[in-house]
């Protein structure tokens, strides 16, 4: 890959004439949510047949060509569904397609032959072909029967299992874990490189990088595409892209609404949620007792309806849906939460060439208790509220057979508020996590705005040279992003506590110069700081996909700029420490300085094998840059909330300092006084690359069953790094090895905390920053030398439904693990950190400073502490309709999954006397100890009633954990803390939902 670096303003002007040039009838060619239809006219000869009249109908107005000297048409951007193809050539019989199946992402070839003149009309039934050589990417397609048919708990993070080689930190047992997002990935990729898109438009948080910005009423979809990996010059990273596909009216009028019922009372005086099948030899050491997670009641409603207010001209479809989800978490405590979602679309058709679109969603999340879990009080618990809407404009036009432009202005609004439920702010109370580990009286919370913009504009040109053909595909895209934070620790002082248990200095107070043998807690102070910073992200590419004969190659470059600058903002003055943490004004800055500049690669080769071409080998090579996040500017600024340490004596056992007790900080106060942050980046900093080797292969053993077996390869190179920045009397450098010495070993055996779960010992070894070099309270980030490799293996089928039924299935085998330069090592605390960084909030988290070490993604989001890595992972789905030509025929289908359990990886924590908490390792391996592999069975029986041809009404009833499992989700992994290996989560207990369905049209 070669880097460059362009001067912000050539290349923003370069862009916005690229965007008006392109963009002269508006924005985006929507691969993420169309699909295509390629086709071939031919005589009974093979020879190709120019001139035939090929008429697509189905949604909005029909569309009609003429094929071209190689008797080829195609016509792009289709919404998912089934459509109607005729064929017409004077002297020849008309032939007819009347199911011609398009799937989001996918590109459907059709080969056409016209027979002379002796029948009227041939009607062709057969299936439309699954395999696609067109195929550019790599990963999973849920059409809306499946989304309907399969027993799931309808939410798209739900779906993400159903997709070879996505891990998720939970396991939503139907739908008790539906009122937060899951943390999920794949490919060895970090959860921070996911993309969220509804109808094409990016609403990915960048200020929680990787997460979607709202919530989903699941009955607006028409499809779910999660991508995985592939060529796609349009796509900006490798991680997991979730596409989502809203519904759209036709010329049909149709509709739909329904009732769900999730009760764990009696339903129908049988269907009663099952008692929680805990284990107590599951339980951790001293723990008596757990409540286990359970539904208490989920009530989902709504409808979705569309139609034409004039036939092949103007068409509208709106849904509404509200879904009330009450549980109780692991501890018996109430976790509720409203979800409620508004969405409306409008499609015109202007003139044979030109089409528009406009879209409203809008989401609200009401939460009530949120991160309710195994340490935290109720009262510390956040009470949630949005909305998030999403406004989208869409044009297209056909200039003629070989062009096609489309242009997409969206705006997202959105944001949110966590507001503790015993007061926010200085109105609340203070928050102190206690000697048992748990959280009461506060906690932090705050106001967040995070809004987004974009201009994007994408065009295909079809042309052929010689026996080549080429579609050449071009675009950018123009996306803002801008957050303004208000978050508060509450508390009239600004002050939050941890007991000394929590932070391993009960009996080191004259470590820090308190009366020897004392308890030392620690306080935080915090200054407020309101945090204004907006980013940029700045996309071109192109490509060309050329075909001839059993060969389809894919060629293409991607360029990516992004940046982001801190706007003007102030921190407020701290009500108790006054001269160490003063108020400041800030007037901006450009964020470091940091800058990503990215050209990048994408080629992938197809050939199809066979008389029948029914086998395709594909190979692909891609590159990507990693996102930029909002973390990566707001560091950098002087005035977001600063925070300074102190040990104190609690003398009356509160947890909580007062003025008469002896205190000092063991945080350098000065650097809290200027408008230079502590913190810093290299200016140099460019994104971690990812490289991408694919390997594949797919056979039809019918138009609708395919299989498939695929290798990936991928490395991670220039992964960023934090390092503790220190001052040794002369200057604030970098800290190297040298700065380090040994401070003391902590061990079970020596009474520092509970052996290990098999009863073995430990010793952890810490080291502390020397005398004479202190810490700055600050962090350089940069590009060090570690990188990390991942190598999978996944076999898998799609049947698509006929015949009675349909099923999808896969296995996947892989894992990621380190490779560590000797420039990380030269600068690395010796303090073996298995994974735990020292750096603040999902900057340092990910860190790994073992050469050879197992990777895995800690998730800390939602109540959840989890280590994302299994090394195997399976799901089986599928639907079998029995008699669906007798009155008494229904429908049966299940969701199976399973995968290896999650990593352990227990540990000790200490509180050094240079004032770094840090989290060493007690185990040689990250994964030495895991949670039990999980095995889940869902099951779903259905019946329909039909009125008549145009109504009916499904009754449906879901089960959900079939066989009651409760295995092991999360344990208490620090060693020294009074809740060692405490059980945290089971698998919420067995079931049932009761579903009913009106549809019309």
């Amino acid at each position: 890959m070669r880097r460059v670096s362009v001067p912000s303003s050539w290349r923003r002007a370069v862009a916005v004439a690229a965007v008006l040039f392109l963009g002269a009838s508006a924005a985006a060619f929507g691969q993420v949510l169309t699909g295509n239809l390629y086709g071939t006219t031919t005589d009974a000869q093979g020879e190709a047949l120019p001139g035939v009249t090929v008429t697509l109908s189905g949604f909005g107005a029909p569309r009609v060509q003429v094929t071209d000297a190689q008797g080829q048409f195609r016509f792009l951007s289709l919404d998912p569904g089934n459509y109607g193809l005729k064929a017409d050539l004077e002297g020849f019989s008309t032939v007819e397609y009347p199911a011609v199946n398009i799937r989001v992402g996918r590109n459907t070839t059709l080969e056409i032959t016209l027979s002379p003149a002796v029948e009227e009309v041939i009607t062709v039934t057969a299936e439309s072909p699954l395999l696609d050589s067109r195929s550019i990417s790599r990963g999973t397609t849920v059409s809306q029967v499946e989304l309907e048919s399969i027993p799931t708990a309808r939410d798209p993070w739900a779906i993400l299992a159903q997709t070879p080689g996505v891990v998720t930190d939970r396991v939503n047992v139907g739908g008790d874990e539906s009122g937060q997002q899951s943390v999920f990935s794949g490919g060895g990729q970090q959860s921070t490189q996911n993309v969220f898109a509804v109808d094409g438009v990016i609403i990915t948080d960048m200020a929680a990088v990787g997460s979607s910005s709202t919530y989903y009423d699941f009955d607006q979809f028409t499809e779910v595409q999660i991508g995985t990996g592939g060529t796609d010059v349009s796509s900006a990273t490798s991680g997991v892209a979730v596409n989502l596909v809203t519904k759209r009216g036709s010329n049909q009028a149709r509709g739909s609404g329904r009732f769900m019922l999730t009760d764990s009372q009696k339903l129908f005086g049988i269907f009663e949620q099952a008692d929680p099948a805990l284990d107590l030899n599951d339980l951790g050491p001293g723990q008596t007792q757990l409540a286990g997670n359970s539904i208490n009641e989920i009530t989902e409603y709504g409808f979705e309806a569309g139609g034409a207010f004039k036939k092949d001209v103007l068409w509208g479809w709106g849904s509404y849906g509200r879904n009330d989800i009450k549980t109780f978490n692991s501890r018996g405590f109430a976790d509720d939460t409203l979800l409620e979602n508004t969405a409306l679309k409008l499609n015109a058709q202007v003139g044979e060439a030109n089409s528009m679109l406009g879209s409203f969603n809008r989401g609200d999340k009401l939460k009530f208790g949120r991160n309710t879990g195994p340490n935290r009080q109720p009262e510390t618990t956040w009470d949630q509220a949005g909305p998030t809407e999403i406004f989208k404009f869409e044009d297209t036009h056909v200039f003629n057979s070989s062009l096609f432009v489309t242009g997409t202005y969206s705006f997202v609004d959105g944001g949110f508020q966590l507001i503790p439920k015993s007061g926010f702010g200085t109105a609340g109370v203070e928050a102190v996590q206690g000697p048992d580990g748990n959280w009461r009286g506060g906690f932090q919370g705050g106001i967040d705005d995070r809004n987004a913009d974009s201009y994007q504009v994408d065009a295909s040109y079809f042309l052929t040279t010689g026996d080549i053909n080429h579609e050449l595909k071009f675009g950018g895209r123009l996306r803002g992003f801008e957050q303004t934070s208000n978050f508060a620790w509450s508390g009239p002082s600004q002050i939050y506590y941890l007991a000394c248990e929590n932070v391993g200095l009960c009996g080191a107070g004259g470590d820090f110069g308190l009366a020897d043998g004392t308890d030392a807690d620690l306080g935080i102070a915090q200054r407020v700081g309101i945090v204004d910073n907006s980013q940029d992200y700045t996309s071109l590419w192109v490509s060309d996909t050329l075909t001839r004969g059993r060969w389809t190659i894919n060629a293409g470059l991607r360029y990516d700029q992004q940046d982001g600058e801190n706007a003007g903002s102030t921190a407020t003055v701290h009500p108790i420490f006054a001269s160490d943490l003063p108020g400041l004004t800030f007037n901006g800055n450009d964020g470091g300085g940091i800058e990503y500049s990215d050209i990048l690669p994408r080629i992938g080769v197809t050939y199809a094998l066979g008389a029948e071409q029914k086998t395709l080998l594909r190979a692909s090579f891609a590159q990507f840059a990693s996102q930029f996040d909002s973390a990566r500017t707001t560091r950098v600024n002087p005035v977001s909330s600063a925070y300074a340490s102190f040990v104190f004596t609690d003398t009356n056992g509160d947890n909580i300092w007062q003025q008469t007790e002896a205190m000092t900080f063991i945080t350098d106060t000065s650097v809290f006084s200027s408008l230079n942050s502590p913190n810093l980046n290299d200016p140099d900093l460019e994104a971690e690359t990812t490289t991408e080797v694919l390997l594949g292969l797919e056979h039809a053993l019918l138009p609708e069953l395919v299989v498939s077996f695929d290798v990936t390869y991928r490395t991670v190179d220039d992964i960023q790094t934090l390092f503790p920045l220190v001052n040794d009397g002369t200057q604030t450098r970098v800290a190297t090895r040298a700065d380090y010495v040994f401070e003391q070993t902590l061990s079970s055996a020596a009474g520092d905390g509970a052996p290990l779960p098999n009863g073995s010992n430990w010793t952890a070894d810490f080291y502390r920053l020397r005398d004479g070099v202190t810490f700055s309270n600050g962090y350089f980030l940069t590009n060090g030398d570690r990188s990390r490799t991942y190598t999978g293996v996944s076999a898998g089928f799609t049947k698509r439904l006929s015949n009675r039924w349909m099923a999808r299935g896969y296995f996947s085998y892989g894992d990621a693990d380190w490779d560590i330069g000797s420039g990380f090592t030269a600068l690395d605390d010796p303090t073996d950190a298995a994974g735990r960084g020292f750096g603040p909030s999902n900057e340092g988290t990910l860190d790994e400073d073992s050469d050879g070490a197992l990777y895995a993604e800690q998730s800390a989001g939602s109540s959840k502490d989890v280590w994302l890595q299994s090394t195997w992972t399976w799901n089986l789905n599928g639907m079998y309709q029995v008699a669906p030509d007798k009155p008494w025929g229904f429908n049966v289908a299940a969701n199976l999954y399973g995968r290896e359990g999650y990593p352990l990886p227990y540990f000790a924590q200490l509180t050094g006397v240079d004032g770094i908490t840090r989290q060493a390792a007690v185990t040689s391996e990250l994964d030495s100890f895991r949670t039990d592999d999980l095995f889940n069975v869902d099951l779903r029986l259905e019946k329909e009633f039909r009125a008549n041809q145009n109504m009916s009404v499904t009754f449906s009833i879901d089960a959900f954990n079939i066989f009651n499992e409760a295995s092991v989700q999360q344990r208490e992994t620090g060693i020294n803390s009074n809740r060692a290996d405490f059980l945290e989560e089971t698998l919420s207990p067995r079931i049932y939902r009761l579903g009913f369905r009106l549809s019309w049209k």
